[in-house]
């Protein structure tokens, strides 16, 4: 990941990861939470009534896409 992607004012580093919750289209709408660990991303308060999409840098992929990489990542 390109650390200019995830730079904010002043040069503060933003959180690794954002989980959204997607609209009626599966498109990313509105971000519930920013973590830095995956396991703060796993601890994240899921509702069962929201499709849900976590941005890493700039790839979105679905809760299922996630566990499959932050299974290759330890």
């Amino acid at each position: 990941m390109n650390e200019p992607e995830r730079m904010t004012i002043e040069g503060e580093l933003s959180k690794r990861f954002r989980v959204f919750w997607c609209d009626i289209n599966n498109n990313p709408y509105e971000c519930e939470g920013e973590y830095d660990t995956i396991a703060e991303v796993r601890a994240h308060p899921w509702r069962l009534d929201r499709r849900y999409k976590i941005r890493i840098g700039a790839k979105f992929m679905t809760r299922a896409e996630f566990e499959e990489w932050a299974k290759n990542q330890t």
